[in-house]
């Protein structure tokens, strides 16, 4: 039991995910100490398998990155070719991947890639024979063919690779070879059956999100096979990156809903592909595997940020199991230009985009300690009614109850009543809204009254206790005689008329 709390500790306060600081261009990698720490794990974990979810929100360059997949070591979650699974036994082999990410080569955007690395080691003492020999290992790699692929070559370059976390470094020449773009949905289409096994097909999890974030038109597709000392990695991921200001990338948020909430500093990785819940796959639903599904938000700018509140748990530390037996958000870094939070399912198989949330700010110089908010779930009647967690109107909603409510005491203690009695027949409601469509348009002009109310509430300067009171009072009386007052009135005229 020590033993595996002392990996548990290493993998989370690890870097489960691959970036470089300020720097979106390096893919999903599984290079560094955060890989030792995973495969120890796994192997104590007695389950091979992860899914993972990661949100990086790059605000220097103003560019967001989408990555979800599944990796595992274990051939029968993911199995390659017998030809590439071959390249296990190969030394020199350092990693073999299959992409079509935008100009993977240069000067041939409009081509997908091979890229095998060979260990530098033993190619040779001068620059033309490094990549010689190099071409001469990787040519009889793909000389029959990859996966009904014909690769042509494009280049060899000696590329550098951090490993144990940064403390050292490795170099690789880095063959690539081309062959012909396919759209990422038929990629994953083709791919997905040919190396996933059904068991982690058919039991859901992050690998849905993967599919629906592959039918994005500039997502892509990115498989990888390494061999390490004593089994071999295999990953599946799909990506996307976006940028609202950068014309070479894909605008993802048209109307902006997600960096105005990001301004605001309400950060919800779920926005990101527009869905309510996220669900663990299946594979872990009958053990206690509460790392093995992760959600990473990782937010670099360059201003000092730090996270002011979360929605959920806050894992502040691990020392036992108990830590991770209740889900929540685990921060590495939870101030300065990098914020980096992990989310651990624990013992729960789905989380909602509510729970989720949390706050980050300016930061400030004392360390303000992270305050829970939980209010349960979130806007499911309006959500259904727009169609979407990203409509204006669930947005200004969200924003009324985080940015208003929720500041204060009292509008917190309002919110922990009335989601009691809001959440024991919204869920209801929201089913019948998207069975029936003339409900659902009702429902919109009935929420009409509410959300112009509400808007009173972003003119208010509420400081205070009593402020807060004052408002909420005026404005559920004013509900109360739109919605009860008004209309009695109305038909009681009506009938004297009669």
């Amino acid at each position: 039991m020590l033993k595996f709390l002392i990996f548990l500790v290493l993998l989370v306060g690890s870097s489960l995910f691959v970036t470089d600081a300020f720097s979106l261009e390096i893919e999903f990698q599984t290079k560094g100490d955060w890989l030792t720490d995973t495969l120890e794990w796994q192997r104590l974990s007695q389950h091979p398998l992860q899914e993972q979810f990661q949100i990086i929100i790059d605000e220097s360059k103003h560019r967001n990155r989408i990555s979800i997949g599944v990796l595992s070591t274990n051939s029968d979650d993911i199995r390659f070719t017998d030809k590439i699974e071959a390249l296990s036994s190969n030394p020199m082999i350092h990693s073999f991947t299959m992409t079509n990410k935008f100009a993977c080569a240069p000067t041939q955007i409009d081509r997908a890639c091979i890229i095998i690395e060979v260990k530098r080691e033993g190619l040779g003492d001068n620059a033309n024979e490094i990549r010689k020999n190099a071409r001469e290992i990787t040519d009889k790699i793909v000389a029959d063919g990859i996966m009904f692929f014909a690769p042509k070559f494009y280049s060899v370059t000696v590329q550098p690779k951090t490993i144990f976390g940064g403390s050292e470094k490795m170099f690789v020449a880095e063959v690539v070879y081309t062959m012909n773009k396919q759209p990422t949905e038929l990629m994953f289409a083709a791919f997905a059956p040919m190396l996933l096994s059904s068991e982690v097909r058919d039991a859901g999890g992050f690998y849905n999100n993967a599919e629906k974030l592959s039918e994005n038109y500039f997502s892509e597709i990115s498989v990888t096979f390494m061999p390490l000392e004593n089994n071999t990695l295999r990953t599946f991921h799909i990506l996307l990156t976006c940028s609202n200001e950068i014309r070479e990338l894909p605008n993802c948020d048209p109307e902006g809903n997600i960096d105005k909430q990001i301004a605001r500093g309400n950060i919800n990785p779920l926005d990101f592909i527009q869905v309510e819940n996220i669900n663990r796959s299946k594979i872990f639903a009958d053990q206690f595997l509460p790392l093995n599904s992760v959600i990473q938000v990782l937010i670099f700018s360059e201003q000092d940020l730090q996270v002011k509140s979360v929605n959920s748990n806050v894992i502040e530390t691990l020392q036992n199991l108990g830590d991770v037996q209740e889900s929540g958000w685990f921060f590495t870094s939870k101030s300065g230009k990098k914020i980096d939070g992990r989310y651990l399912f624990g013992s729960e198989s789905s989380v909602s985009t509510n729970d989720l949330a949390f706050l980050i700010g300016a930061y400030s110089v004392d360390d303000i300690k992270i305050k829970e908010v939980k209010e349960g779930g979130g806007c499911l009647i309006a959500t259904a009614a727009f169609g979407s967690e990203l409509a204006p109107q669930v947005q200004f909603l969200r924003e009324i109850r985080d940015n208003t409510v929720l500041q204060t005491e009292s509008g917190t203690s309002f919110m922990a009543g009335f989601n009691q009695f809001y959440y024991s027949f919204s869920p209801a409601v929201a089913d019948y809204e998207r069975e029936n469509p003339a409900f659902k348009e009702a429902v919109k002009i009935t929420l009409t009254p509410l959300l112009t109310s509400l808007t009173l509430l972003q003119y208010a300067d509420i400081d205070s206790e009593s402020e807060m009171l004052g408002y909420g009072i005026g404005i559920i009386l004013l509900n109360i005689g739109m919605y009860f007052v008004a209309p009695t009135v109305l038909i009681m005229k009506v009938r004297k008329k009669i």
